[in-house]
């Protein structure tokens, strides 16, 4: 069984939810997540403190295009930015070009923006102009299920009338998290390392993207409810039959994943390295 979920309080009174987490990846089989077998971790820690590093200085936004799907920035995901963080090369950016706002990998010796798409071109930056940095991009989240979010196509962190616990997370107490292992779902935008956000009360219906338990062993497919059956986002990988003769259970829907682009000592606390 996986760890309920606990709430309490910090210091300042702003309550903390403690998630439950599996520390390790699968080593053998479908990629994916460590056996049954092992203890879940109690993550004491709210999604503000893991996903934002500095508040007043934190804008969202959301992703419009696909140049940036090399790096796992997909067309209506939400980018987390932080203007406090001085750009380098190498970083995803979030910036102006002559008045429009762009999201693009920063090369700060040769003055271009890049892509990480075939399709398109790097961009060089002239001395004539106008360009600006706003922020670099450090977390990205995708949606895999539907959720009404409030949130504008830029708005800074510190206007959100809530906690991105409550904006995130559809069931509290129904949900935890796992850390995704392989490319199996690349397709689908859920890169090895990303955090997965599950809820165990959302029903599984056709297509949707499941954490299951297949055998004894956690594994993250599209699940075909009608043929019973469990699809990879990566044409590399075969599908899986769901056969009478196997343990098979669903133990949530992935609502949410997330991806690191810009390191922190909170990332440990989700490390795949045993």
């Amino acid at each position: 069984m996986l760890a309920t979920i606990t709430v309490f309080t910090y210091s300042n009174y702003i309550a903390m939810r403690v998630y439950p987490i599996i520390p390790w990846p699968a080593h053998a089989g479908i990629s994916g997540f460590e056996s049954p077998a092992a203890e879940y971790t109690q993550l004491g820690l709210c999604l503000d403190d893991l996903l934002v590093l500095h508040p007043s200085a934190t804008r969202l936004c959301i992703a419009q295009g696909d140049s940036m799907k090399g790096v796992g920035i997909f067309d209506g995901d939400l980018l987390i930015i932080d203007r406090h963080i001085k750009p380098h090369t190498g970083c995803v950016i979030y910036g102006q070009l002559n008045g429009e706002f762009i999201c693009k990998i920063y090369d700060e010796k040769q003055r271009m923006l890049l892509s990480s798409h075939e399709n398109c071109q790097a961009i060089v930056i002239h001395d004539y102009d106008d360009f600006c940095v706003e922020g670099v991009v450090i977390r990205t989240l995708r949606q895999h299920f539907y959720l009404n979010d409030s949130i504008n196509i830029a708005s800074d962190y510190s206007e959100l009338r809530t906690n991105l616990d409550d904006l995130l997370v559809l069931h509290p107490c129904a949900t935890w998290f796992g850390v995704a292992q392989g490319d199996s779902m690349q397709d689908e935008g859920i890169y090895d390392r990303d955090i997965l956000i599950i809820d165990r009360q959302v029903n599984a219906l056709q297509g949707a993207v499941i954490v299951a338990q297949l055998n004894g062993e956690f594994i993250c497919k599209i699940f075909d409810k009608k043929r019973r059956m469990l699809l990879s986002a990566n044409p590399q990988y075969h599908a899986v039959p769901i056969r009478d003769c196997d343990t098979f259970s669903v133990e949530g829907i992935v609502i949410r994943s997330v991806r690191m682009h810009f390191k922190s000592s909170l990332q440990g606390l989700w490390s795949c390295t045993p």
